[in-house]
Order: structure tokens, then sequence, then C-alpha cells
């Protein structure tokens, strides 16, 4: 069984958990109108990309529930060759710390702590999983509430990635969800709405090569010595994506057929950064640019767009690498194409 698929499915069983975890003393008079309100939405931290995310359920008495999980395909061994998937659940407490008029909350988390009986560490079905910490919030931490309708130009540039405005062709100037950030984590939760629980809703099709090329015409070149390749399909966008891993990096191609104009990128990655290095590169003939940035831990991820404005094909390739030097992506995304 394909990692992906996996740990979609631990991810269902850990999302039904969260109504079922142990709740704390409640928060005090003055707080119940807020937690409320943010009770009826789903908070969601996540780069949009890779294979991680930490989702918290908070109840109207401040109290929390919160499962994290992240996947890194590349980290293999002989009895879990098909990856490692680290993640917990956990549950806490929120208390509102203070609010300046009518500006942002200052929310602490009074509590935050591990769920009991979680395994350490297991294989299964050739992965390995790995209880972990959550990711994203600390106990103690005093974090900031802003509801819907804030400037964005309050927010950091890094705020801004993760509160999602920079994966609109047209960022909007004023937030359209409410949004709970961590300085001290360099982290971002999005209150979205809540949807009905039946489960996790994923609207990328996984797809075997052949039914890849079958529904779409697209053919993806595999770069040699790529591992646990997978392929998805965004029928929504007409998008389609090859994920593998080459050494200990992990890697997302996308292809979008779309109408281009001579000479324009379009950045179909789902990667949002300010690109630092960047420059002009031709791969497979076609003209665009290769760029890299911090992503605010030990790790940097590099970026390389190219179009085939004849052929109307917008390209990316994109890896998340601990080693930017010892990469040539520009090099890799040539083999991409077939």
């Amino acid at each position: 069984m394909m990692i992906l698929k996996k740990m979609m499915a631990w991810m269902m069983s850990l999302m039904l958990l969260l109504g079922a975890l142990p709740a704390f003393a409640e928060s005090g008079e003055g707080a119940d109108s807020l937690f409320a309100k943010l009770a009826a939405l789903d908070w969601i931290f996540s780069s949009g990309v890779g294979g991680w995310s930490t989702e918290l359920k908070i109840a109207p008495d401040g109290t929390f529930t919160g499962a994290f999980h992240d996947s890194e395909m590349g980290e293999t061994g002989e009895t879990y060759p098909s990856g490692t998937v680290y993640g917990c659940t956990f549950s806490g407490k929120l208390s509102v710390a203070d609010q300046a008029g009518d500006g942002p909350w200052k929310i602490r988390v009074d509590a935050l702590r591990p769920d009991e009986g979680q395994v350490p560490d297991a294989i299964e079905d050739g992965v390995r999983y790995v209880t972990a910490d959550p990711c994203g919030l600390s106990e103690g931490d005093e974090m900031t509430l802003y509801q819907p309708g804030t400037p964005v130009s309050v927010l950091s540039e890094s705020m801004q990635h993760w509160a999602h405005v920079l994966d609109q062709v047209t960022p909007p100037l004023a937030l359209e969800s409410w949004f709970l950030m961590s300085e001290k984590n360099d982290s971002g939760f999005v209150g979205m709405e809540a949807a009905p629980a039946v489960g996790l809703a994923n609207p990328w099709t996984d797809l075997t090569a052949e039914e890849l090329r079958e529904k779409t015409g697209i053919v993806f070149g595999v770069p040699k010595g790529a591992e646990n390749v997978i392929y998805r399909y965004l029928a929504a966008e007409n998008l389609v994506e090859m994920q593998f891993t080459l050494g200990q990096d992990e890697f997302s191609a996308r292809i979008q057929p779309t109408a281009l104009k001579e000479g324009e990128l379009i950045n179909i990655s789902g990667m949002y950064f300010a690109w630092e290095n960047e420059e002009k590169v031709t791969v497979a003939g076609f003209p665009g640019m290769h760029g890299e940035a911090k992503t605010g831990s030990s790790e940097w991820v590099q970026l390389c767009l190219w179009a085939d404005a004849a052929g109307g094909r917008m390209y990316a390739l994109s890896v998340y690498t601990v080693d930017p030097d010892g990469l040539d992506l520009p090099a890799i995304a040539e083999q991409i194409v077939p």
C-alpha cells in the first residue's frame, strides 16, 4: 500500500478521536462567546503542500483536541521501505489573555499534553509510525487571534503564507477567515467552516501512471533513481502531480494544461515564498525560473517553473531539502518532460 493512502487512512482515525479526547477545566467568563464562535470551526496549520499538517478542534469552554502528522517518504529502512509517518494526538486548554480595543485577541495556551496510550514506534504494512510532539503550538505560548476582515498588511510575509492569502491569484486585502498565529512557533492556524463528520475529504484522486495517461493524456518522465512514486489528479483544477523521493529529499512535480502567453510563468506548485537567488533557466528548451527559500526550520525549499506556451502546458518541480547546495533542480526538471 502506498504511503499516501496509508497516511490518509491514519489521519481519518486520528480525526475521529478528536471529539472523544479528555477535557480540562472550563475557561473563565468573558471568553465564552469568543470560544463559542471558534468551536464552530476546524483549525488547520499546513503549508498546503507536502504531507504534514496539525488540526485542532476547539470547544466552547476553551479546551481543545488535536492531531499532527508528517509523512516522510524518504525515511526508509529494511523493515519500512514505504517511509515514515510522524504524528500524535493531544489535548489542552486555551484562555483569553488580552484584547486591545477592537484589535486582535491574545490567546494563551494554558495546557498542552499528549494523549496516553500512543505507541512510540511501530511498523505496519511497510510504514514506520513514530509518535512525535505537536507542531505549531506549545504550552505557555501567547498566540494572536485575528478575525475576518483584518487587513492582511498587519501580518508578516511568513504569516501571510500560513494564512494562505498568497495562494490566490489575486491575494485579498483583508483576511477572509479567522487566523490564530504564533510568532514563537512560526505557525498559523486557519479557522475553516467545519465539514460534516464523514471523514476527511480529499480532492485529489490517486491514480496509476497508466490511469493518469488515459484520463488526462499527460505522461511524466520519472527521474533516474526516483523512488516511492505516486501520481495524483485534481479534477477541479485539471492539475496533475507526481510525488517521489530522490535520496532523502521529497519532490513534487506538477503539470497543468492552460493557455499561456509567451514568456508567462504561473506558479502552480502550491508553494508561495519570497524566493531568494532567483534566476532564469531553460528546461527542456522552455523558458523558466529557479529559486529557493528558507522554510523557518532547518529545511530549504527550491522551486523550478517552466512553460510550454505553444503546447499550452505549465510545469513545476519543487523540493524540501536540508542541503540546497547539493541539488541541481533544473537538471532534475529536465527529466520530468518525457
